[in-house]
């Protein structure tokens, strides 16, 4: 190879490496570009090519941009002279776009964002638990033509989708394992399908792992390396962050702690166990508890009003969950030292009234080695959007599975 040609490859990998570290990162300072292993001159001679080559554009430094009222995007800035914000750079977003889909239990939801993690449009269909999973693809590709209508951007700007489904995917063999909560799904690989009915590159991954991916990108667990997510639906799974990675386990069952064994006389749990963390704590299990108390069986958003309303039923079920959740969390910190635990979906809302009594309990059983246990949170990103961003994010950080239009 030539002088010419050595320098122009270096030229390019430093390219990639500026654009990785944006995709992985959202908008950057230069100084925190340098961070990444180049120097100054360096990043300022790159940037300059990309903002050029129209790849990235300068953006104030006021912190994370509103844009159209419902979008957000992560930024990671540094420290400026006299205290004033620096300029941060960024992806230009109409480079392309990532599509979420997050096939759930009765619900299929869709969200496009751009390049620029920006989130421009989401949309939710309600859908029988039973439709085939053909069908459900043809119902999402239907609504991605949609989405993609309002935001502007073609079918070919699409860099890629990421799917979530609500139960293990196995990293071998790709296909959804027996604990899917979607039965027409399991032995199924939808990356392969979906693929075959989008027309379009796809990732598939669970629902956990993919909401664990939206917080680190854009909410509670941003900048962090080493985070647990505790995501709370039908059943209860979690998302663990290490070194920067997901990590999903050999067969891709890491994090079903739903199936962690609380009281061996319990009940038995759809898995086959007795006393699962899913059978005494997730929003079924606790709703069940009030029948006697209340006459009826009230939705878990009316379980949690009423305990923020002091209702003293109410406020006792979510706390014993959150005893519950704390035994299985002192596990979980005990194996893997997280520096955050991040609690989502449908019982985040109950804030205090479940995570206090959890932090107790975990404390209680916690090995401390010296050091304060980790802090619990509630997760910043809704419920109705934490699967499905978390879905793009694994487009939108993917540089190898999903290259931009940049050389």
């Amino acid at each position: 190879m030539s002088p010419l040609d050595s320098s122009s490859a270096q030229r390019s990998a430093n390219r990639s490496r500026v654009i990785h570290a944006l995709r992985q990162h959202g908008a950057m300072s230069r100084a925190a570009l340098a961070e990444i292993g180049l120097s100054r001159s360096t990043v300022a001679s790159v940037v300059g090519e990309l903002i050029d080559a129209g790849a990235v554009v300068e953006l104030g430094g006021d912190g994370p941009r509103a844009g159209n009222g419902n979008g957000f995007a992560a930024t990671r800035g540094g420290t400026a002279k006299a205290g004033r914000p620096p300029t941060l750079i960024g992806l230009k977003g109409s480079l392309g776009a990532a599509v979420g889909v997050e096939i759930g239990n009765g619900i299929v939801r869709i969200a496009v964002c751009d390049v620029a993690q920006e989130l421009l449009r989401h949309e939710a269909v309600a859908v029988d638990e039973q439709t085939s999973p053909e069908d459900t693809l043809l119902l999402v590709d239907r609504l991605i033509d949609g989405l993609l209508e309002q935001t502007g951007f073609r079918r070919d700007e699409v860099i890629g989708v990421g799917i979530a489904m609500p139960g293990p995917i196995q990293r071998r063999t790709g296909l959804t394992g027996r604990a899917c909560t979607l039965k027409p799904w399991v032995g199924l690989d939808p990356r392969l399908l979906g693929e075959h009915v989008l027309g379009l590159p796809v990732h598939a991954g669970n629902d956990a792992n993919l909401a664990a991916l939206a917080e680190m990108t854009w909410g509670a667990a941003r900048g962090l390396r080493d985070y647990a997510y505790i995501y709370t639906a039908n059943g209860i799974g979690a998302g663990f962050v290490m070194d920067g990675r997901l990590y999903v386990g050999a067969n891709g069952t890491a994090g079903e702690i739903g199936h962690t064994t609380i009281n061996e006389d319990g009940l038995v749990c759809a898995c086959g166990g007795r006393g699962c963390l899913n059978t005494l704590a997730n929003p079924d299990a606790i709703c069940d508890q009030l029948w006697q108390s209340h006459g009826r069986r009230p939705s878990i958003g009316e379980v949690i009003a009423l305990a923020h309303e002091g209702d003293a039923g109410c406020r006792r079920v979510l706390a014993d969950a959150g005893r519950h959740i704390g035994v299985a969390m002192a596990n979980m910190y005990n194996l893997l030292d997280p520096e955050l635990i991040v609690l989502g979906g449908s019982l985040a809302p109950a804030g205090d009234i479940l995570i206090e009594p959890l932090r107790q309990s975990m404390m209680r059983r916690a090995i401390h080695a010296g050091e304060a246990v980790p802090d619990v949170v509630a997760g910043e990103i809704g419920i109705d959007v934490v699967v499905v961003v978390g879905a793009t994010a694994a487009v939108l950080r993917d540089a190898t599975r999903f290259p931009l239009p940049v050389r």
